[in-house]
């Protein structure tokens, strides 16, 4: 853990300097990318944090649409009552995003957060995004948590199948409403990819290219983007 929190504590920083290195090269916005998120979308469990899956999202549409712009607004721990300020905030500022996505649930359903509540604060949130921030959205689902090594060594009560499954029920039932798109990792991830060695809970890097892929091909998808011939670079 002591690792991780030394990331995390490195996060501002990185953030800081992207920009600072953008506002040099003084590129043209064409293309607007919105990652909503906790840790995962800054990019913890890769190495560097700029192989974390929302910059490799954000690289494949620089290859498509140049002048593509990444605005990262993930909260390392973050619930989704965080997010829907960082979605409050992002709106008092103004301007409008291409593309949003939307990863949030893991750490509700860690903390106890019931399906039900969750569901209502996801209506909220999605519904905010789309009026406010990006017409095209597209959510991922939770991967089966109950597989992930954080919890084989301590298990944790809140973290069931059960509970997993209505989440991602939650998620489903609430995307159509706002057209969002849904990338499925439950069945289209693995242990593995979430075997980060510090935590057991993030995505490794291998785990963030294959969940940039999975993200790329349904943005893709969405806007009628040609899809590249090849996955993410390595």
């Amino acid at each position: 853990m002591t690792r991780v929190k030394s990331i995390l504590g490195q996060l501002l920083l990185l953030v800081v300097i992207t920009a600072c290195g953008n506002s040099q090269h003084e590129r043209k916005i064409e293309f607007v990318y919105l990652a909503l998120g906790a840790s995962d979308v800054m990019g913890v469990g890769a190495t560097p944090l700029t192989e974390g899956y929302a910059y490799r999202v954000s690289q494949d549409l620089e290859h498509q649409v140049p002048g593509t712009f990444l605005i990262n607004l993930g909260i390392p721990g973050a619930r989704i009552d965080a997010l829907s300020e960082q979605v409050r905030l992002a709106k008092h500022f103004g301007g409008e995003a291409d593309v949003a996505t939307v990863w949030v649930g893991a750490n509700d359903l860690v903390h106890g957060v019931g399906p039900s509540r969750f569901q209502s604060d996801l209506r909220q949130l999605l519904r905010r995004i789309q009026t406010s921030l990006s017409k095209v959205v597209v959510i991922a689902t939770l991967p089966d948590l109950t597989q992930l090594a954080a919890f084989d060594a301590t298990p944790n009560p809140a973290v069931t199948e059960a509970r997993v499954q209505a989440f991602n029920r939650a998620i489903e039932v609430e995307a159509p409403y706002v057209s969002a798109s849904i990338v499925n990792l439950f069945h289209n991830t693995s242990p593995d990819d979430f075997a980060f060695d510090e935590d057991g809970f993030h995505p490794t890097k291998a785990g963030h290219r294959h969940m940039a892929d999975l993200f790329r091909k349904t943005i893709f998808e969405r806007l009628g983007l040609q899809s590249l011939s090849n996955q993410s670079p390595q």
